[in-house]
């Protein structure tokens, strides 16, 4: 097994290991306009796969800072989950230190290290809840650039368990898991990966380390685990 940086986490299978994703600059909120360009590009996914169901307005996509001590803060991306709540990735928060979504001041509802996912709680968000979805190869990562959402194709290799120690003496944890052709930047930790109606089929939290064109993801059924707490 090869181990990525920062924790050793490694992926099974021969393949490289990931790398979590870091950044050291925030954007800003995204516009209507970035949500109608990613509903656009959904459409167009749709209609390459054969698809008859006309995408929903997919999720909404947000910067996550978190205070790193006067440090450059740790930057993420988070995908808004309704009732005020924006899901991210628990490796962002390790600092502990002051979170903001787009600008608002956020805090922590719940972490889970195992599935590397949080929720956090932003007063005054207004979206819809996050939708899930099942199974979709062809996909689209929706991440952000210059502050706005963009739209990258994608699409899954193959579903994982990820297994990984945070210490060479700790026994194994397992991560129900994506590996995803694309290639991502630092910073889209938190990203969503969407099947072509919008849905969300996995959250991005780590790239490969010797692989520019793959990324890892969590499962849906991790996210659904921790919402449904």
């Amino acid at each position: 097994m090869r181990r990525g940086r920062r924790g050793g986490r490694g992926e099974r299978g021969g393949r490289p290991g990931p790398r979590r994703l870091r950044a050291g600059a925030a954007g800003a909120r995204a516009g209507p306009a970035s949500l109608a360009a990613l509903a656009a590009a959904l459409a167009l996914l749709a209609a390459g796969c054969g698809g008859s169901d006309v995408p929903e307005r997919p999720p909404q996509v947000l910067r996550v800072t978190v205070a790193a001590g006067g440090l450059v803060p740790e930057v993420a991306t988070g995908v808004a989950a309704g009732d005020g709540r924006v899901l991210t990735v628990a490796h962002a928060l390790a600092g502990r230190g002051a979170v903001r979504v787009a600008g608002r001041p956020a805090h922590v509802l719940r972490t889970d290290d195992r599935l590397d996912l949080a929720l956090l709680a932003v007063p005054g968000l207004r979206a819809p809840a996050v939708r899930l979805g099942g199974d979709a190869r062809r996909v689209t990562l929706a991440v952000l650039r210059d502050g706005r959402t963009t739209a990258l194709g994608g699409a899954v290799r193959r579903r994982v368990v990820v297994r990984f120690r945070d210490q060479p003496s700790d026994p194994p944890k397992v991560r129900p898991g994506l590996e995803v052709a694309a290639s991502i930047d630092p910073g889209d930790s938190g990203a969503p990966v969407l099947d072509p109606r919008g849905r969300v089929l996995g959250v991005v939290y780590a790239r490969s380390r010797d692989r520019t064109d793959t990324a890892w993801a969590v499962d849906a059924s991790a996210v659904r685990t921790l919402l449904a707490r």
